[in-house]
């Protein structure tokens, strides 16, 4: 079988991250323009706050509704359509409107970017590739995801040293939705589906019985697993960078700076990971298990060694392991997909499934967090250590049972 992936294909892939982070960028601005925002609408902390529970909790339900839409419908037409509404509604955002308009954004937002698009995307780039190239696809999905958002953020924040901050920030979404709009109609026209997997996704029609053996599938469930260990574990690293301010007196610039580069290291760590797997000649699932581990070891260690004794220096080089590892799962965890072979007619709705249970802890888990270091201080990020070892080590065995079922299929292929 061809190792190689075509241009079209990578260029593709990259738009269709692109313009999916765009669009989330867009009605996540304020969580990145915290206080540019707050002037520009005038809104209090807990009607902030409001938005994005609304948002969680819609995007939370459109998830499994979205994944047999993927499904019965054409993939590429719903991701577009659904990608160009997305950014279309930054442009709205922009006018800073009333607060019920804006709560009313918050909840049509997911309806374009979750509902109708989330799923399609992931279909349509396993479409474009064979399921033996679906670890380099994701890993230029993590370019995508990663790069021009990163480019783009750093000419927001400079805006807003040049200009006012309402003005600032109304150009920035004007930049994000303009941008989510261009890449989303360049990944349709550079779309060109590899032949037997479109012919495996129209195999047969997916009806509720087909979505119903789907919810029945261990191996969904596990994928999700492994999704939810990723994100709910890279909150434990986004913890680390108060933790570490605290106990050492790490300046605002100076911990913003490794929390930057802990954010984007999928950059670095996705491609490391496919490197791994294709040399060594094992499932990228394997690898993504034993990231898994080698991350838990690092929390462990932060659970068990005493505040007294961290040595700043061996804290960053746990720091940064942790993420490297947690970030590149998260950017590849949806390459489990191809290699357990779910059947390519159903992919929709195990991308819908596996989603759900990969962002549901947006709705508690930051809640959760927040309670440990209100009421205990420091021993609060032990609990959260102690949390993050628990689901990294959950993951990890979700991985090994994934990697089981590999072999099981392959075994009787042979």
């Amino acid at each position: 079988m061809n190792k190689k992936v075509g241009t079209k294909a990578y260029v593709c892939a990259f738009c269709i991250a692109a313009a999916s982070n765009f669009g989330f960028s867009v009605i996540y601005a304020y969580t990145s323009y915290y206080v540019a925002f707050q002037t520009a609408t005038g809104f209090t902390n807990t009607q902030l706050g409001l938005l994005l529970t609304v948002l969680g909790i819609a995007s939370t339900i459109l998830y499994l509704p979205g994944g047999y839409l993927a499904d019965k419908f054409s993939p590429i037409k719903l991701m577009t359509i659904g990608l160009i509404g997305a950014g279309a509604i930054g442009f709205i955002i922009a006018q800073f409107p009333s607060y019920p308009v804006m709560l009313a954004l918050y909840f049509i937002w997911p309806v374009f970017a979750i509902l109708i698009a989330w799923n399609p995307q992931i279909k349509v780039l396993r479409l474009i590739s064979e399921d033996d190239q679906q670890a380099k696809i994701q890993t230029m999905r993590a370019y995508g995801r990663t790069l021009p958002i990163l480019i783009i953020s750093l000419a927001g924040s400079s805006l807003l040293a040049l200009l006012q901050e309402a003005t600032a920030l109304k150009v920035t979404l004007y930049m994000y939705s303009s941008l989510a709009i261009i890449c989303a109609i360049i990944a349709a026209i550079t779309y060109s589906p590899v032949p037997s997997q479109l012919a495996a996704a129209q195999e047969k029609s997916v009806d509720l019985k087909e979505y119903g053996k789907v919810l029945k599938m261990p191996e969904v469930w596990a994928i999700g697993l492994i999704g939810f260990a990723a994100y709910t574990a890279s909150t434990g690293v986004t913890y680390l960078q108060p933790y570490l301010a605290d106990v050492f007196g790490l300046s605002a610039a100076t911990s913003s700076v490794f929390a930057i580069i802990a954010k984007n290291c999928a950059l670095v760590a996705a491609p490391i990971i496919t490197w791994i797997a294709i040399k060594a000649k094992i499932p990228v699932t394997k690898v993504l298990g034993y990231s898994l581990i080698l991350a838990s070891v690092c929390f462990i260690i932060y659970v068990l060694m005493p505040t007294q004794t961290l040595i700043l220096a061996l804290c960053i080089v746990f720091y940064m392991v942790s993420a490297l590892c947690i970030m590149s799962t998260w950017a590849l965890q949806f390459v489990p997909v191809s290699e357990v072979e779910i059947p390519m007619a159903v992919t929709g709705s195990a991308i819908g499934v596996i989603s759900m249970f990969s962002f549901v802890s947006d709705i508690f888990y930051s809640a959760v967090c927040g309670h440990f270091i209100d009421a205990y201080g420091l021993g609060g990020y032990k609990w959260i250590f102690v949390m993050t070892v628990v689901v990294l080590l959950a993951g990890a065995a979700a991985c090994m049972y994934i990697v089981k079922k590999i072999k099981a299929r392959s075994a009787k292929t042979l």
